[in-house]
């Protein structure tokens, strides 16, 4: 009888009607979810899916969010062959002072600063020593998405990933495209030149460090941040109180439009006659590309952003060895699929006189 009694208690909650969402963290996986633990954010002028992971990361209080697509262009890990160390890696920088303007300011202002551990830069290759850095942005830990043999210190599992461990670690771009992404890394921190990353079958794995992959960035809001619910194209979301007032277009994810996954999406492409450009990076360690879709129908057109460290310039939009624009950014029509080369220098610096 007891036993039967546990059990209802147990089973009660999941057979009740979920109960309206108000905040963030009503929205967290763990806390029921079954409301879809999805918010659209703002992001480039329009609405981006993210997942809602937890709702109090690493005990600081605060909820976890992590972009539920990859970032369009692939970035390596860092541009020279030294180390995977995280901090200040070309990831790193991407995500904390070029992506990070993506938001609104008013967004961005609200992201709080998480206390994340990482493996200690002079125990790299020798000795198991932790260190802390404080992020706005970050990548997450191999313990996080369920694999416990490279945990750094206090990490904990992530139940989102661990319900269905190689299946939601997998992770693609808006045009269903998989890919590898990068995390914070610290089993490869005892080889030189490899930083860790989640593979297109859902296992950890690694890559040198100068391997273009994906950023799937993380970061976190406060727990009691406003949310509400929207009708776009027949469709319900949750999205954040504070920026209804924009009235922004929900992104162009192709994959939810169409309703499609795996082989099936790929039969559509090929039905509907769609094409991708391909970017790559000169001098990632001086700028990086921003793009919504890198996938079009024939004869429609991406757009590509390029953004400049503080240190870096621009030189150009190349297919092959001709220069087609030194604009910043890029509108251009596809009739084949292509790949560009976007080029970063370092700025000249002038001493003062």
């Amino acid at each position: 009888m007891l036993s039967f009694l546990g059990l209802l208690v147990f089973q009660l909650p999941k057979t009740l009607p979920a109960k309206q969402a108000q905040t963030l963290k009503d929205l967290a996986y763990d806390s029921d979810k079954r409301l879809g633990y999805t918010i659209y954010i703002p992001e480039n002028g329009k609405l981006e899916p993210y997942l809602v992971l937890t709702k109090n990361y690493y005990k600081q209080g605060n909820v976890l969010l992590m972009r539920k697509y990859l970032v369009e262009a692939a970035i390596p890990h860092k541009e020279i062959q030294t180390t995977s160390y995280y901090a200040e890696s070309i990831s790193d920088r991407f995500m904390n002072e070029l992506f990070i303007h993506e938001f609104p300011s008013k967004l961005s202002s609200q992201i709080k600063m998480t206390t994340l551990n990482i493996k200690a830069k002079n125990g790299i290759q020798v000795g198991d020593e932790i260190e802390k850095i404080k992020r706005k942005l970050f990548l997450l830990l191999e313990k996080e998405v369920g694999i416990e043999i490279f945990a750094t210190s206090d990490e904990e599992k992530i139940g989102y990933f661990i319900d269905k461990k190689f299946e939601r670690a997998i992770a693609s771009t808006k045009d269903g495209t998989l890919g590898l992404w990068w995390l914070r890394g610290s089993g490869a921190h005892h080889f030189v030149d490899l930083a860790t990353l989640v593979t297109d079958y859902g296992g950890v794995g690694s890559s040198e460090v100068r391997t273009p992959n994906y950023l799937r960035p993380s970061f976190c809001l406060p727990p009691n941040t406003k949310i509400a619910k929207e009708t776009i194209k027949g469709q319900e979301i949750y999205v954040l109180k504070a920026f209804q007032d924009l009235k922004l277009p929900k992104a162009n994810i192709l994959v939810e439009d169409i309703g499609l996954t795996g082989h099936e999406l790929e039969k559509y492409y090929i039905k509907n006659n769609y094409l991708g450009i391909e970017v790559e990076l000169k001098n990632p360690q001086y700028g990086g590309v921003l793009s919504d879709n890198l996938t079009v129908a024939k004869g429609e057109s991406v757009q590509l952003r390029a953004l400049t460290f503080s240190d870096g310039r621009f030189d150009g939009w190349y297919l092959g060895d001709k220069l087609i624009s030194c604009e910043k950014l890029l509108t251009y029509q596809l009739t084949q699929n292509e790949t560009i080369l976007a080029k970063f220098s370092k700025k000249e610096t002038f001493p003062i006189e």
